[in-house]
């Protein structure tokens, strides 16, 4: 009985606490048509342009196919926001540099 009480009160003194954060930052605004990036993140697929998956989960297409490089490479690239594309998954990104997946902030 005494244990049952004793759960009881440690259920609801931990009950109080969380683990996550109720009160989340703001999702960073999508970067506009012109502005440099540099974003972490993994290569997909070549549809009709090669995708790139940001850390946040934000899909581009890349300027550039990277053909050295397969699906699922994690990479660090350096680039400018496209004004207009052709490829279908927008926005598109103009690739000035790649470099590893690490050596971004």
């Amino acid at each position: 009985m005494r244990l049952a009480v004793l759960m009881g009160i440690l259920w609801v003194a931990l009950s109080g606490f969380r683990c996550d954060d109720p009160n989340p930052p703001a999702p960073k605004p999508d970067p506009k048509p012109g502005e440099s990036v540099k974003l972490r993140g993994t290569l997909g697929e070549d549809v009709d342009c090669r995708t790139f998956r940001d850390d946040g989960g934000k899909v581009y297409s890349l300027s550039t196919q990277l053909k050295g490089y397969p699906n699922g490479t994690k990479l660090c690239i350096y680039a400018t926001v496209a004004e207009a594309s052709q490829c279908i998954t927008t926005p598109t990104l103009d690739v000035q540099s790649i470099r590893a997946w690490s050596s971004c902030p």
